[in-house]
């Protein structure tokens, strides 16, 4: 993994999958809230369901686009060393980035969506009313988002705090457009 450069790219893609999980949840969250819905079957259902398409989208798309880069550079350097690699060590180093990166991917926005739609579960046994599900989703998505900002922070040596906010902001930036999308509808 050190050989194809893996951690830096699976961060990245952790990072931005677990953020279009975390906004996706709360659009989801929010958007049914706004729009009346009561039915916890029914948003659990809208967030496993994109959640789900989230991380075969994330687990296809990354492998097939890992694939392509790293079979091009494996071509080039075949090419200029005059030699099949495919008994090397570099190509199964290959081989193993792209399936860890495409795991990456995938499953990053599926944890984060579930996780943020976990108060919902207690709702449907009866443990927790709805309304404070509403209230504590938000609450664990938001975290999620400060949570990011802070990694991206550190791993930029930029103010932790600062980048937490940023990216909360686009969360509240989600529920602003929603909000005015009910004034106007």
């Amino acid at each position: 993994m050190k050989l194809a450069n893996a951690g830096e790219i699976a961060r990245r893609y952790f990072v931005m999958n677990a953020f279009d999980g975390a906004l996706t949840v709360l659009g989801i969250i929010l958007g049914a809230y706004i729009g009346g819905v009561r039915n916890v079957n029914v948003i659990l259902s809208a967030v496993l369901g994109a959640s789900l398409a989230m991380g075969l989208s994330g687990l296809w798309g990354a492998y097939m686009a890992e694939k392509a880069e790293r079979t091009r550079k494996l071509k080039e350097l075949e090419a200029a060393l005059f030699t099949d690699l495919k008994q090397t060590r570099i190509y199964r180093a290959s081989l193993a980035t792209m399936v860890w990166l495409a795991v990456v991917d995938g499953i990053s926005p599926v944890v984060v969506a579930l996780a943020s739609v976990s108060p919902f579960l207690f709702t449907r046994a009866g443990l927790c009313p709805f309304i404070s599900a509403v209230y504590i989703s938000i609450a664990i998505t938001i975290t999620v988002l400060f949570t990011l900002g802070i990694f991206l922070g550190k791993i930029s040596r930029e103010n932790m705090v600062l980048n937490g906010l940023r990216m909360v902001s686009a969360g509240i930036i989600i529920a602003a457009i929603l909000l005015l999308a009910e004034a106007i509808l």
